[in-house]
Protein backbone atom coordinates (compact mmCIF):
# COMPACT_ATOMS: atom_id res chain seq x y z
CA UNK A 1 0.00 0.00 0.00
CA UNK A 2 0.96 3.14 -1.19
CA UNK A 3 1.28 6.18 1.75
CA UNK A 4 2.38 8.74 -0.31
CA UNK A 5 -0.41 11.17 -0.11
CA UNK A 6 -0.03 15.18 -1.13
CA UNK A 7 -0.51 16.37 1.88
CA UNK A 8 3.18 17.41 2.27
CA UNK A 9 2.65 20.77 0.80
CA UNK A 10 -0.66 21.92 2.53
CA UNK A 11 1.00 20.60 5.88
CA UNK A 12 4.32 22.94 5.22
CA UNK A 13 2.22 26.13 3.92
CA UNK A 14 -0.15 26.17 7.48
CA UNK A 15 3.01 25.44 9.35
CA UNK A 16 4.82 28.22 7.55
CA UNK A 17 2.02 30.68 8.14
CA UNK A 18 1.26 29.33 11.56
CA UNK A 19 5.07 30.28 12.57
CA UNK A 20 4.71 33.56 10.74
CA UNK A 21 1.82 34.25 13.30
CA UNK A 22 3.36 33.82 16.01
CA UNK A 23 6.34 35.91 14.87
CA UNK A 24 4.42 38.88 14.54
CA UNK A 25 2.94 38.61 17.44
CA UNK A 26 6.13 38.44 19.60
CA UNK A 27 7.37 41.29 17.63
CA UNK A 28 4.46 43.56 18.59
CA UNK A 29 4.98 42.51 22.27
CA UNK A 30 8.66 42.91 22.00
CA UNK A 31 8.38 46.70 20.94
CA UNK A 32 9.76 49.21 22.97
CA UNK A 33 9.35 52.99 22.93
CA UNK A 34 11.54 55.21 21.21
CA UNK A 35 13.26 58.58 22.06
CA UNK A 36 10.09 60.76 19.84
CA UNK A 37 12.04 64.28 20.83
CA UNK A 38 14.37 66.47 22.62
CA UNK A 39 14.19 70.12 23.73
CA UNK A 40 16.37 70.97 23.03
CA UNK A 41 16.50 68.74 19.85
CA UNK A 42 19.56 66.99 18.74
CA UNK A 43 22.56 69.38 17.12
CA UNK A 44 20.13 72.26 17.99
CA UNK A 45 21.70 75.98 19.03
CA UNK A 46 19.88 77.42 22.04
CA UNK A 47 20.07 81.01 23.88
CA UNK A 48 22.28 81.67 26.49
CA UNK A 49 20.73 80.53 30.15
CA UNK A 50 18.98 77.64 29.52
CA UNK A 51 18.25 75.82 32.22
CA UNK A 52 16.12 72.95 31.66
CA UNK A 53 16.28 70.02 28.86
CA UNK A 54 12.85 67.63 27.75
CA UNK A 55 12.34 63.94 26.59
CA UNK A 56 9.19 62.62 24.81
CA UNK A 57 9.01 58.87 24.35
CA UNK A 58 6.69 56.63 22.10
CA UNK A 59 5.91 54.65 25.24
CA UNK A 60 5.94 55.42 29.03
CA UNK A 61 9.19 54.59 30.46
CA UNK A 62 10.88 55.69 33.77
CA UNK A 63 14.09 57.31 33.64
CA UNK A 64 17.10 56.05 35.81
CA UNK A 65 19.75 58.24 34.45
CA UNK A 66 20.31 61.98 32.81
CA UNK A 67 24.03 63.00 32.72
CA UNK A 68 24.65 66.28 30.81
CA UNK A 69 28.17 67.39 29.91
CA UNK A 70 30.03 69.99 28.54
CA UNK A 71 32.25 69.44 26.10
CA UNK A 72 35.81 69.06 27.25
CA UNK A 73 34.73 68.57 30.78
CA UNK A 74 33.93 65.00 32.53
CA UNK A 75 32.21 66.72 35.22
CA UNK A 76 28.02 66.19 34.67
CA UNK A 77 26.25 69.60 34.96
CA UNK A 78 24.46 69.56 38.60
CA UNK A 79 20.56 68.96 38.19
CA UNK A 80 18.10 71.48 40.22
CA UNK A 81 15.10 68.50 39.87
CA UNK A 82 14.72 64.69 40.58
CA UNK A 83 14.14 62.08 37.62
CA UNK A 84 10.79 61.42 37.52
CA UNK A 85 9.67 58.05 40.21
CA UNK A 86 7.09 56.39 37.87
CA UNK A 87 6.64 56.00 33.92
CA UNK A 88 6.30 58.69 32.26
CA UNK A 89 6.00 59.93 28.07
CA UNK A 90 6.86 63.31 29.21
CA UNK A 91 9.97 64.60 31.03
CA UNK A 92 11.81 67.78 32.07
CA UNK A 93 14.94 67.70 34.14
CA UNK A 94 16.18 71.27 35.65
CA UNK A 95 19.33 72.44 35.45
CA UNK A 96 21.64 75.27 36.46
CA UNK A 97 21.43 77.83 33.75
CA UNK A 98 24.09 76.54 31.47
CA UNK A 99 27.16 78.33 30.05
CA UNK A 100 27.75 78.65 26.66
CA UNK A 101 29.46 75.99 25.05
CA UNK A 102 28.30 72.30 23.38
CA UNK A 103 27.13 69.82 25.77
CA UNK A 104 26.12 66.49 25.36
CA UNK A 105 23.32 64.42 27.47
CA UNK A 106 22.83 60.63 27.56
CA UNK A 107 20.13 58.64 29.13
CA UNK A 108 19.19 55.32 30.03
CA UNK A 109 15.62 54.43 30.96
CA UNK A 110 13.44 50.91 31.28
CA UNK A 111 10.14 50.45 29.96
CA UNK A 112 7.60 48.26 31.40
CA UNK A 113 8.67 45.19 30.26
CA UNK A 114 11.86 45.68 31.34
CA UNK A 115 13.74 46.58 28.40
CA UNK A 116 16.34 48.95 29.04
CA UNK A 117 16.72 51.71 26.38
CA UNK A 118 19.53 54.28 26.12
CA UNK A 119 20.36 57.69 23.87
CA UNK A 120 21.94 60.25 23.81
CA UNK A 121 21.48 63.83 21.94
CA UNK A 122 23.49 66.84 21.85
CA UNK A 123 23.39 70.90 21.57
CA UNK A 124 25.30 73.89 21.91
CA UNK A 125 24.35 77.30 23.68
CA UNK A 126 25.64 80.27 22.38
CA UNK A 127 27.76 83.08 23.90
CA UNK A 128 25.39 85.87 24.67
CA UNK A 129 27.62 88.60 22.14
CA UNK A 130 26.78 86.15 19.17
CA UNK A 131 23.23 85.29 20.28
CA UNK A 132 22.80 89.60 20.16
CA UNK A 133 24.30 89.04 16.74
CA UNK A 134 21.93 86.79 15.66
CA UNK A 135 18.97 89.41 16.58
CA UNK A 136 21.26 92.49 15.31
CA UNK A 137 21.53 90.12 12.02
CA UNK A 138 17.75 90.34 11.26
Amino acid sequence: MNNNHPTGLPQLLVAFIAAGGILASASEAGAHGKMDKTVPADGAMVAPGLAEIGFVFTDAIRMTLVKVTQQGSEAAVASTSELPKKYVTKAKIALEPLAPGIYAVTWTGVGRDGHVMKGSFSFSVASPKSSQSDKDAH
